[in-house]
């Protein structure tokens, strides 16, 4: 049986819209924590917060730092919220929200003019529907632009007659536009109808009729648009429309505007100034967000992931399928098989050093309190750009390595019964990749430091006192104590003693070099 507004009512349905929705902590929350994209929970918010009051944001930010990743997690979220919530009036290829006529039928005996403006602002197939359905019930055409024809019917005819309209349950998807896409492209996707022909009043209902010479693809708005500062000048003014209004998303049919519930979501890894003059006033519309590099501890933990996902694929002989990556190191732990936490933090902290201070999220957290300015950002941006200083060593540089680190491994230990890849294979690797010498060197004096600050006394001051008592205390360390110091550091103290064994073995050199002074 069709659903109805009436039906609607009945089970308590008020409407549903992208910016209430990014209002519900609930959901703000699982954005937050999905662990497609780590960190960052700052800038996340305040992407949300320019989603929420105007639809669009322009999050301008570092190369490999998840900004489009971060864009198609939100609107996944947000589609499946849409998707699990959302009616709209039946046949809208905008989807409008089935709540207008809920609120209408609630305030119409109230103020008769006010519910007409509201009624006239619907797109026209909606206006259409609810013209119909006047007419079943009172007999009469109403013209849904004349608002003295609406207002000429009874105030519990009307109430009965837009009861009566048909709803359908929305479904959305999510739509990434090529930058290399035609402008009317665009258009088609926030407009969420099959054709253009259906669209202006063609009788076609079929996709690939004759007439139909465009395919949209139902996107009603989500989409992110990548790397703007490449779209060409014509396909920026195609967006004029949708920018203009600062309070939404605004489709234009035949002249007439049409309020669009989604977002749109771009993203730069340049400064603004990389525009031409005459895009200024264009980009200038979209609320920006600068989104910087993750935390130190957070890029330690990212390189720990994409250890889990190569080891996953390289030790089970499988495709990259992500969910099934998931499954299994959920349900597999790698036991014999492993990375030693000094390789993980090593390759961390050696990326988190190539990226410039002005463009660490610590730092940029601070933007409001004028230590890190919005000029000082962009002068960082252009500066990783710069082929002839420090390579900067971005997420996907990481990726590759660790998994060229995981396949290079003497097929990972073939015939080993336990197996570790350590800090020193991590170096060779890292040593191929062309990473300059200083980078590597100091990120292994940051290891060093992380390591001896773990194993100090908890609460312990460091002074020049405690310095030199920190080195009396290396030059000192039995080979029990050093044994000891890898199990706990590694997480390996549940293992079995055979396991244990094995792991310090291969751990010891990295060890030694990092604690005992005769190495160092």
């Amino acid at each position: 049986m069709a659903q109805t507004i009436a039906s609607l009512i009945k089970s308590g349905y008020k409407g549903c819209s992208v910016r209430r929705l990014l209002n519900e902590p609930e959901l703000r929350k699982q954005i937050n924590d999905d662990p497609s994209v780590r960190g960052n929970e700052h800038s996340k918010g305040i992407v949300m917060d320019k989603i929420a009051v105007s639809g669009k944001v322009l999050l301008i930010g570092p190369t490999g730092e998840a900004k489009t990743l971060f864009a198609r997690t939100l609107l996944k979220h947000l589609t499946k919220a849409i998707n699990e919530r959302k009616y709209h009036i039946g046949g809208c290829p905008f989807n409008e929200d089935a709540g207008y006529l809920v609120h209408v039928i609630e305030t119409y005996k109230i103020d008769k003019e006010s519910s007409a403006e509201v009624l006239k602002s619907l797109c026209p197939f909606c206006k259409k529907n609810i013209m119909d359905s006047i007419k079943k019930v009172t007999t009469k055409d109403v013209n849904m632009d004349k608002i003295s024809d609406v207002i000429s019917i009874e105030p519990d005819l009307m109430v009965k007659s837009l009861n009566a309209v048909k709803v359908d349950k929305t479904v959305v998807n999510v739509a990434q536009i090529d930058p290399r896409n035609d402008p009317e492209g665009l258009y088609m996707l926030l407009a969420g109808v099959e054709n253009l022909e259906q669209l202006f009043g063609g009788e076609t209902s079929t996709t690939f009729s004759p007439m139909a010479h465009k395919v949209g693809v139902l996107s009603q708005g989500f989409i992110v648009v990548n790397e703007i500062q490449r779209l060409p000048l014509n396909f920026l003014e195609a967006l004029m429309g949708f920018l203009e209004d600062p309070s939404g998303i605004k489709y234009s049919i035949q002249g007439r505007p049409a309020f669009v519930d989604g977002a749109m979501i771009f993203t730069s890894n340049a400064p603004l100034s990389v525009f031409g003059e005459e895009a200024q006033p264009i980009i200038n519309r979209i609320p920006e967000v600068l989104w910087p590099a993750r935390t130190k501890l957070e890029r330690v933990t990212i390189v720990e992931d994409m250890f889990k996902e190569h080891l996953t694929l390289n030790l089970n002989n499988m495709t990259a399928n992500p969910a099934l990556v998931e499954l299994l190191e959920k349900v597999k732990a790698f036991g014999k098989k492993g990375v030693s936490k000094l390789a993980i933090q090593f390759i961390g902290l050696m990326a988190d050093l190539s990226i410039p201070g002005a463009l660490k999220a610590g730092e940029t957290e601070a933007y409001a309190r004028k230590k890190v300015t919005r000029d000082m950002f962009f002068k960082a941006l252009i500066e990783i750009h710069d082929p002839e200083r420090t390579p900067h060593v971005d997420l996907r540089t990481l990726y590759s390595l660790i998994g060229e680190t995981v396949l290079r491994k003497d097929e990972f230990y073939e015939g080993e019964e336990v197996a570790l890849l350590t800090l020193d294979d991590a170096k060779r690797i890292v040593e191929l990749f062309d990473i300059p010498r200083n980078l590597i060197n100091d990120a292994i004096q940051e290891v060093k430091t992380m390591l001896r600050r773990e194993i100090k006394s908890e609460g312990e001051l460091t002074t020049v006192d405690s310095i030199s008592e920190d080195i009396d205390k290396m030059k000192a360390l039995t080979d029990e104590e050093l044994k000891q110091i890898i199990i706990v550091y590694e997480g390996m103290s549940k293992q079995s003693k055979k396991i244990q064994e094995a792991v310090i073995e291969q751990l010891k050199p990295s060890y030694e070099q990092l604690l005992l002074v005769d190495h160092i």
